[in-house]
């Protein structure tokens, strides 16, 4: 079992959503303290009509005592805020979902430490398919104990859950990415650079990003380069968030450029920015989950 157990007062299961959906490079492992997905996210391309099947690794890390589990692959839509926050829906809900095309095997699988397990996922595209960028994902978490605690003991369970994502292109594909805007936020959570941009074309696009931050005097107090943001689907808006150190108050100069790696030349703005006290939270309203982590599928 891949986690921890605890005696305590009664038995509850905690699924916590880990899918690194990802910064990670198609054909990079994703990977968090636990098994391992290789790779953690595949992009085919197809026309109305075919089949293909492809395949992806689930991996156990070695370790000094043996650790074995039964894992559950469950089939799910997916897409992303305009926050940036990943929402899971059931399959065939979203407009461009692939889930229907889909076959995969294993559907359940025994894995030990040190192993790793081969998932075979066959797409079969309608005839009557139209041009799109389409999607999908499988859940892959490890099923709860059969055996109930023994009398006298309680355990909390803490599960993780893994996604690998899955991209069926369908041409003629258009890639149009447009940078809106760039802004610091400054609140009692912190400061954040916030970036705003716009894909207008047909296919996801995964921009990446570079940009500075300079003081009253010129002098650059904080900087990034080349960072990849969450992926922008189609015909979509993003407000990437990126947390900084905070700054004190005062005027800042702020630049960014985008390269949607589109085709097109990286986009560049410029703005001047006053920082001031940190006013209230403008947090999400109550209930609405948001993401953690690397920047996601």
């Amino acid at each position: 079992m891949w986690g921890k157990q605890a005696r305590f007062a009664t038995a509850v299961w905690c699924a916590f959503l880990v899918g690194l959906l990802s910064v990670l490079a198609p054909g990079s492992p994703a990977q968090t303290g636990g098994l391992g997905l290789l790779p953690g996210r595949m992009e085919v391309e197809l026309r109305p009509g075919a089949e293909r099947t492809v395949a992806f690794e689930i991996e156990a890390p070695p370790s000094e005592q043996r650790v074995s589990g039964r894992l559950l692959l469950s089939v799910t839509d997916w897409s992303i805020n305009e926050d940036s926050s990943v929402v899971y829906t059931d399959p065939g809900s979203q407009p461009n979902s692939a889930s229907s095309w889909i076959t995969f095997s294993p559907s359940a699988v025994t894995i030990s430490s040190g192993q790793r397990q081969l998932v075979r996922i066959t797409i079969k595209v309608p005839a009557d398919a139209q041009p799109g960028d389409y999607r999908t994902a499988l859940f892959i978490q490890e099923r709860p104990p059969a055996t109930p605690p023994k009398a006298g003991e309680r355990l909390i369970y803490l599960r993780f859950r893994y996604v690998f994502t899955l991209y069926v292109l369908l041409p003629p594909l258009t890639m149009q990415g447009e940078f809106d805007g760039i802004r610091l936020q400054n609140d009692s959570r912190g400061t954040q650079l916030i970036f705003e941009m716009t894909n207008k074309g047909s296919r996801h696009l995964r921009p990446r990003v570079s940009w500075s931050i300079r003081d009253s005097s010129q002098a650059e107090v904080r900087s990034a380069k080349n960072q990849e943001t969450t992926v922008l689907l189609p015909f979509a808006r993003l407000k990437e968030p990126m947390p900084i150190d905070p700054l004190p108050p005062g005027q800042y100069e702020v630049s960014g450029q985008a390269d949607f790696q589109d085709g097109g030349p990286i986009q560049s703005i410029r703005r001047t920015v006053e920082i001031t006290a940190p006013a209230a939270p403008t947090g999400p309203p109550e209930g609405k989950e948001k993401k953690s982590g690397a920047p996601a599928t």
